[in-house]
């Protein structure tokens, strides 16, 4: 058998191949598309529908922010001295005025004793020279009587360092932290406490540019928290910022009594629920009406029997229902129920409630 022989032989048979190998193909194919499942034009959708109506809208906005002290400070020394008496633990609490540390002061003490002996001194001397007229000198007179002068401020600033060395708190609240113990020296300036004032917390939110006019100081707002969610807190709006952060938020400070048997700490979360009610008339739709996403909201509009996709623009929201800025008229009618076998252009029958 010459080459031009197998040649046409195995033209042949890569030809046949490729033959069988078509209608294999096509043969899967229409298998396939048989099993695809295509919507009957003519079908007809079962919904749920609404039509829009106007009517006030309210809403409720969720603010979370965490508790602050109300006040918090560093209790430091103002004089020297070895610390002879302590009058705190971390963690107690104590009332404004409540000794923190006493400092040692004998030798201050000895020296104000002195003092008041050269006083009483002084001052005979002083009111012995002003009665001897004109025996002496007023120059000599004047010095007696400064010397009087001189030891009272002295006899004052030793009073006033003996005070500086019994360290007080400035304020009630709890020793949150303790530096110092019996014995230990410290200077002007040594931190021997922290004092926070925890009996009025500062609940701090972030609130948007848009929504801040909403806050007015001294407005009552109620707090809840998830370690007492039984326990409503009644806060009061104490400071709203007069700029906005990086992220173009303004911080706004809520105070709130600490309850003894629902104590809050410092760190802790609470949530504030701000309630508005739009009294101009608006539209809105269930949420179930949604489809779509939030960033690119639609619904289905029905038309003459036809369900058409339609864009929308959302405003506010509360639980049950999301207002329409944008998208929808009024006597509008819309798929509220029945959308997971909705397509755009179907033909729907609207169920009967």
């Amino acid at each position: 058998m010459n080459n031009a022989v197998r040649l046409v032989i195995f033209a042949i048979i890569v030809g046949g191949l490729a033959v069988l190998a078509f209608f294999k193909l096509k043969s899967n194919q229409e298998k396939v598309e048989a099993k695809v499942f295509r919507r009957d034009s003519n079908a007809t959708v079962y919904i749920q529908a609404d039509t829009l109506k106007y009517s006030p809208f309210d809403y409720e906005i969720t603010y979370l922010g965490s508790f602050a002290p109300n006040r918090e400070a560093i209790v430091a020394s103002e004089a020297s001295g070895r610390v002879v008496q302590v009058g705190v633990e971390e963690g107690s609490r104590v009332s404004a005025g409540q000794l923190v540390a006493q400092l040692d002061t004998d030798i201050l003490k000895s020296q104000l004793k002195i003092a008041e002996n050269n006083l009483a001194l002084a001052e005979k001397t002083a009111q012995r020279m002003n009665n001897a007229g004109s025996t002496l000198t007023e120059v000599q007179v004047d010095n007696a009587n400064s010397q009087v002068i001189a030891i009272k401020l002295q006899i004052e600033l030793l009073k006033k360092q003996i005070s500086m060395a019994t360290i007080k708190a400035p304020f009630s609240g709890i020793i949150t932290a303790k530096y110092f113990e019996i014995g230990s020296l410290e200077g002007p300036g040594a931190q021997m406490a922290v004092l926070t004032d925890i009996n009025t917390l500062k609940l701090e939110i972030n609130v948007p540019e848009k929504e801040i006019t909403k806050f007015k100081s001294g407005m009552k707002m109620n707090v809840s928290t998830d370690v007492y969610p039984e326990h409503i807190y009644a806060g009061t709006v104490g400071v709203i910022a007069s700029k906005t952060d990086a992220t173009k938020n303004y911080t706004v400070k809520i105070l709130v009594p600490n309850h003894s048997n629902f104590p809050l700490k410092a760190g802790m979360y609470g949530t504030v629920i701000q309630s508005n009610n739009i009294n101009a008339k608006s539209l809105s739709i269930p949420r179930a009406a949604l489809v779509g996403s939030n960033k690119n909201p639609e619904v289905y509009v029905i038309k003459d029997g036809i369900a058409k996709r339609q864009r929308i623009e959302l405003g506010e929201s509360n639980k049950d229902r999301l207002q329409v800025i944008q998208g929808l008229n009024e006597n509008d009618i819309i798929a509220v129920g029945g959308l997971v076998n909705l397509t755009d252009g179907i033909k729907v029958t609207i169920a009967e409630n």
